[in-house]
């Protein structure tokens, strides 16, 4: 399964996952009017960054494993995430702006959603 666009995959700032905003951006896939919704439930995890990234791994290595091999871009995520709760809302409404910015479509992967859930709903294992 591909949840990063190739030729979007410079423009991984985010989400994580990559988490988040930045893995879930895909060139391919439905655009969704309002991708902070779909995000809603990463956003609002008491999980910690560290949580969130270590269920991410088990959920979906291989984009975990591109997020690994470039902390530059995933540095912005935990930065984001390591907010409390609403100032994360609006880091991450500001990370999707800086991905539009940069040419990079805001649209989610709708692939991604149920792995974003499966990430969130086992956060707490870790």
């Amino acid at each position: 399964m591909r949840l990063i666009g190739a030729r979007y995959a410079s423009a991984i700032a985010v989400t994580i996952a990559g988490f988040g905003a930045a893995v879930a951006v895909s060139g391919a896939g439905a655009a969704v009017a309002d991708p902070m919704s779909d995000l809603e439930p990463l956003l609002s995890s008491t999980c910690s960054f560290d949580q969130i990234d270590a269920a991410f791994h088990r959920v979906e290595p291989a984009t975990a494993a591109q997020l690994d091999a470039a902390p530059e871009r995933k540095a912005p995520f935990r930065l984001a995430y390591d907010q409390p709760i609403p100032q994360r809302r609006i880091a991450f409404q500001a990370l999707i702006v800086q991905q539009q910015l940069m040419g990079a479509p805001a649209d989610i992967n709708p692939d991604f959603i149920p792995l974003l859930r499966q990430v969130v709903d086992s956060c707490h294992q870790y």
